[in-house]
Formats: C-alpha cells, sequence, structure tokens
C-alpha cells in the first residue's frame, strides 16, 4: 500500500525565491530514488511564501529512504529549512 506525504512549507519574508530556486533540484533527486511514485511542488499564486509539497512512496520504507537520502539531507535539511518560518507535512495511506 502506498503512502503520501502532503507537506506545507512557508517561506521567510525575503527567502521566498531563494526556497523556489532549489525546488527543482529537490524534485528531480525525489524522482530518481527508488520506491517514489510521485512528487511535485506547487506554489500558492495567492502567497508567494507559501509551497506544498504532494509526494507518493511506495511504502514507508521509501519514505525513509527518502528522508534519509544525500539530497534531502543537503537540500531540504541544510538549504531550505533554515529559510521555513512553518513546516508541517502529514501522512496519508491510499485507501
Amino acid at each position: 500500500m502506498s503512502l503520501v506525504v502532503i507537506s506545507d512549507w512557508l517561506a521567510d519574508t525575503g527567502a521566498e525565491q531563494r526556497v523556489a530556486d532549489l525546488l527543482p533540484a529537490v524534485t528531480q533527486a525525489a524522482l530518481a530514488e527508488p520506491g517514489v511514485l510521485s512528487f511535485r511542488v506547487v506554489r500558492s499564486l495567492r502567497d508567494r511564501s507559501a509551497f506544498v509539497v504532494f509526494a507518493e512512496y511506495e511504502d514507508e520504507q521509501a519514505l525513509a529512504a527518502h528522508r534519509e537520502s544525500a539530497a534531502y539531507q543537503q537540500l531540504v535539511l541544510s538549504r531550505i529549512t533554515p529559510h521555513l518560518i512553518d513546516r508541517q507535512a502529514e501522512a496519508y495511506a491510499v485507501v
């Protein structure tokens, strides 16, 4: 059974474009990982600091492997997260 994770990110004032500029690399790296079924990031048209990440993984092990990947550690944790003022994630099982 696959697992969907929906993450809401809110970039700090002045860092919106810096975050946006890194997202294609995050998407490309995630889609190259085994067990990642889909990965898409959208940006609000109303609030340009708001991003939503939609990711689907084969299972919990694929999600764990994604979070342990070098790309996630280097891009998301080291380069994006410091520029976020809020970051929420919720996991869902496909029914």
